[in-house]
């Protein structure tokens, strides 16, 4: 019995050991082909083409505070009716709720000119599920919902064509009384 378990050990270790001498086989094997491949695109003409990302380092950031009021349905406001971004900048949105029941929970949902009825209508269709905010081409940028009391942050690039966008809550019965315009200059 202990010559069994013995040489069952020793061939388990032999396996062992086997497997891995055919790693360091397998790594030298990538290695090479790493090589290989650094060699190959050493020329602009074998060179992989590599998407362009577009550098924000210089990008012009606008920090803009928003705050929804209220704490009932003929209460509730945004703080302000107009905001103003220059075109193609970095907008870092503090989007606060000052609410304190339950039911004052909001987001931001920034549309193209003219649209935000439409995406807040299609907003309440799709409920919670969808956080309120449908996919759609006229959706330039949305936050979360936000709980009473709590406060969020967002970023996202402002239009490139000036123009008067628009922003609202897509909660359900709220867009009527909280919406604005996006004044992109």
């Amino acid at each position: 019995m202990i010559r069994r378990i013995y040489k069952l050990c020793l061939a388990g270790s032999c396996l062992l050991l086997w497997n891995c001498n055919q790693a360091t086989v397998d790594e030298a094997a990538v290695s090479e082909a790493e090589e290989a491949a650094i060699e190959d695109t050493s020329t602009a003409s074998s060179a992989p083409v590599v998407e362009e990302k577009t550098d924000t380092t210089l990008q012009e950031i606008e920090e803009i505070t928003l705050r929804a009021t209220g704490n009932t349905l003929e209460e509730i406001a945004f703080s302000e009716d107009t905001l103003e971004v220059k075109a193609m900048s970095l907008v870092k949105l503090t989007f606060i709720n000052e609410g304190v029941d339950m039911p004052m929970v909001h987001n931001v949902v920034f549309t193209t000119p003219d649209k935000y009825k439409q995406v807040a209508v299609a907003g309440e269709k799709l409920g919670a599920s969808g956080n309120y905010v449908p996919e759609m081409p006229a959706v330039i940028a949305a936050s979360p919902m936000v709980l009473p009391g709590q406060t969020i942050e967002m970023e996202f690039t402002a239009p490139t064509k000036p123009g008067a966008y628009n922003f609202v809550c897509t909660y359900p019965d709220h867009w009527q009384r909280m919406h604005g315009i996006l004044l992109v200059k």
